[in-house]
């Protein structure tokens, strides 16, 4: 056999078994594995995690002085944060999620970053029980926001009631009146005019510190909103204004609408953008209010096409419900437009986020269209459910990536207005320098094929696994689906060839898991024949075990709920469970992704098949958005675990194995002297020489790459021997303490 096919083999045989954690669970977040686009151009955000209904502001966030980016997504109210390097005239935004994680946890719907206290820090302003709660930035030496108040409220004269904002709408909080505080314009909540709130903090106060509202129009601009289009109707009187503006002459309920102001027709009178949820184009309404104190606002005109006439541009065209962003992202200190969905699903969630670059000035704009894909052109990108996986496809001993998804939204489908597919990125790098590069967005040609029998069409939510399922030495593939069935593609490749496959058995067995199947090929009790494990939209997980041969599986159904493991929580609707089984030490462990976007472990498996798992539902605190799915494999080489994890935004994050699993809460300070173990590695007994390392309070524990501790034992003497020899074979940490710190070394059991 040639070194290709051996090598070859040995990956089979990893996909086959189980994996053999060579070191210890825990990864960190990177972002240096290169990914090329099909031309060959490298993204320059490839591990940000993708874009669907997002909404973007700008925010210090490294306290450098230079306004960076921060991006929600109401689709599973995800954050991303990009650093903005600050070269004049250019987009210069690198992801860095290692801001997201200072933000408020919590954050739901809508999210827009203003300072509303004139301190030069961005504060924020949120979706909260019918209104909105605002968060005060308190930052000094690191980002941090301490709650202002859970509900911002209203003098409706004479009440003071909640300033009411739905959840599906983004108001415009903005200094309407040009006093230096930030006033809210937002729809009512019967009717379709727009409510001015002024802020009164520099007419009570004189700074603008403060939130202190009071509705000063139930009728701002004096206009209507058309329900039967996006347009306005002009000049309404509005009988029912202040003081009582609780009534409001319409009993036709706001459905929805996004709203952003900005002057441009310098005349310092704010113009009001609509977006509305049932169209794809902006409204922008002309506010001819030349008053001293702006306090006369009118809407005198409205266009429909708007950016198309400011100036040398088209106008927005974002199939439904656009939101508009003002803010400067190329560092030229003029205000740039940025158009984006704002639905929760059911709407474009690819290229669908417009940069209009303005040429002008902010009082004036010249608006130019520049790309329909800002910074989703950098980054991995599949629509709508990221679902990653490793596979060699070309047997060239390195691990491609494969994305499946729940499909990229293309209206003109009248049957399921979703494209289901898979990405194939090649990995064009080395054994030990992956880079990967993208081949097709169609491999095997998923999205042409009526997977979905009943509905004679292709199906969605694609899942693919591979195993030997025929004996030939070459991995075959298993295909999930949204619907809950799967289907059974034989690779007539052969060993060390690149695979090829044809649709073999759809529907397969006949086996149906309710909805969205992710299965895994994987020898659970461990008899040498592969099972099937598959997760499903309840959070549980189905187990079909071989009872056949090698070459002719049999599966046979053994439970619907295995290990009584589940990944939804009593607030989820569903769980979305999606299994990846390894080894560590000989342990086996059940890791899975989840509709709520954090990562389970289940341990307590081996000899327990037929009992309950222990279960870690937040493992590692890592979240990268909702409808999880995860990968694993030592893309390296180094003997550490590298994992992937694709979310509902349809990007997909990386994550790098390391050394030291932050469980055992190691403190590495050079207080510690180094000590000698050997031998190392050891088939056995080992021997521990603590050095000069003071033994006042000291012992050492033994610990697996899963935490848990083995032994604890005190030590007393300068070298002790430990025995190995009933351990499993694998890696193990060595842990040393005494009363001023911790050192840990690995040791190999051979």
């Amino acid at each position: 056999m040639n070194f290709k096919i051996l090598f070859f083999t040995l990956i089979s045989l990893q996909t086959l078994l189980p994996y053999e954690v060579l070191s210890q669970i825990n990864f960190n977040r990177e972002a240096n594995i290169i990914v090329l686009k099909t031309n060959g151009d490298t993204l320059k955000n490839p591990w940000a995690g993708g874009f669907n209904s997002v909404q973007f502001s700008e925010i210090d966030l490294n306290l450098d002085g230079i306004k960076d980016l921060f991006v929600f997504d109401r689709t599973g109210n995800r954050i991303s944060t990009f650093i903005n390097a600050g070269t004049p005239n250019q987009v210069t935004y690198k992801h860095d999620p290692t801001f997201t994680s200072l933000f408020p946890e919590g954050l739901h719907d809508w999210v827009l970053l203003r300072d509303y206290n004139c301190d030069g820090k961005m504060d924020i302003f949120t979706y909260s029980s019918g209104g909105m709660a605002a968060y005060r930035n308190t930052s000094t030496t690191q980002l941090s926001f301490v709650l202002d108040t859970s509900l911002i409220y209203s003098n409706f004269i004479p009440n003071y009631v909640n300033l009411y904002i739905s959840p599906s709408d983004i108001p415009a909080i903005d200094d309407i009146d040009g006093d230096g505080d930030l006033d809210i314009l937002t729809f009512s909540i019967l009717g379709a005019r727009v409510e001015y709130h002024k802020n009164l903090s520099m007419e009570k106060y004189g700074t603008c510190d403060s939130l202190d509202f009071e509705l000063s129009n139930s009728c701002w601009g004096y206009f209507t909103e058309k329900f039967s289009t996006n347009g306005v109707t002009l000049y309404d009187t509005c009988s029912s204004n202040v003081p009582n503006p609780q009534k409001n002459g319409s009993n036709k309920k706001h459905s929805g609408s996004t709203l952003f102001t900005l002057d441009v027709d310098a005349n310092n009178s704010k113009e009001l953008v609509l977006g509305d949820i049932s169209f794809n184009n902006f409204t922008m309404l002309t506010n001819s209010d030349v008053s001293p104190n702006l306090n006369k606002s009118s809407i005198t005109a409205q266009d429909s096409l708007f950016p198309k006439n400011n100036n040398n541009s088209i106008a927005v065209d974002i199939d439904v419900f656009p939101a508009g962003f003002y803010l400067d992202v190329n560092n030229d200190n003029i205000k740039d437009l940025i158009a984006a969905p704002n639905c929760n699903s059911g709407c474009k969630n690819s290229t669908n986020v417009l940069y209009y670059n303005n040429n002008n000035a902010t009082n004036q704009p010249d608006f130019n269209l520049t790309t329909n894909a800002f910074l989703q052109d950098g980054m991995i990108e599949v629509g709508e459910g990221a679902i990653p996986i490793f596979f060699d496809y070309n047997a060239d001993g390195l691990m491609d990536i494969i994305v499946g998804n729940y499909g990229i939204y293309d209206p003109s489908l009248s049957s399921s207005f979703y494209i289901s597919s898979l990405w194939l990125y090649e990995n064009m790098g080395t054994v030990n320098s992956p880079y990967y590069q993208l081949i097709t967005n169609d491999y095997l040609n998923i999205s042409t094929m009526n997977l979905d029998i009943a509905g004679s069409m292709p199906t969605l939510g694609v899942h693919p696994t591979f195993g030997d399922l025929d004996n030939d030495n070459d991995l075959d593939m298993i295909l999930g689906d949204y619907n809950g069935k799967i289907h059974y593609f034989k690779n007539s490749g052969g060993a060390g060839n690149p695979a090829i496959f044809t649709l073999s058995s759809p529907n397969f067995l006949g086996i149906d898991v309710g909805n969205d199947a992710a299965p895994l090929l994987h020898d659970l009790d461990k008899d040498g024949l592969i099972d099937l494990i598959i997760g499903k939209r309840t959070g549980t997980f189905s187990y079909y075990r071989n009872i056949g041969t090698a070459s002719s599986p049999s599966f046979t159904f053994v439970t619907d709920s295995l290990g009584k493991a589940i990944t939804k929580r009593t607030v989820d609707f569903n769980g979305k469970s999606n299994p990846v089984i390894i080894d560590s030490a000989g342990t086996t462990i059940l890791f899975s992704g989840s509709k709520n976007g954090y990562l389970y472990k289940f341990g307590n498996i081996d000899g327990n098949l037929t009992g309950n798992f222990s279960v870690d539902s937040t493992y590692l605190n890592i979240w990268e958005g909702e409808s999880s799915n995860i990968a694993v494999a030592d893309i390296t080489n180094d003997g550490n675990l590298d994992m992937l994890i694709g979310n509902y935004s349809g990007g997909v994050a990386f994550y790098k194995g390391n050394s030291i699993p932050p469980p055992i809460g190691i403190d590495e300070k050079i207080i510690i002297n180094e000590f000698s173990i050997y031998p190392n590695p050891t088939n056995g007994l080992i021997t521990i020489n603590f050095g000069n390392n003071k033994l006042k309070n000291a012992s050492i524990q033994v610990i697996d790459l899963l935490g848990k501790t083995l032994l604890n034992q005190k030590i007393t003497a300068q070298k002790t021997t430990l025995n190995l020899t009933n351990y499993a074979k694998g890696i193990y940490l060595v842990k040393f303490s005494n009363e001023i710190g911790s050192k840990v070394y690995k040791v190999v059991k051979e």
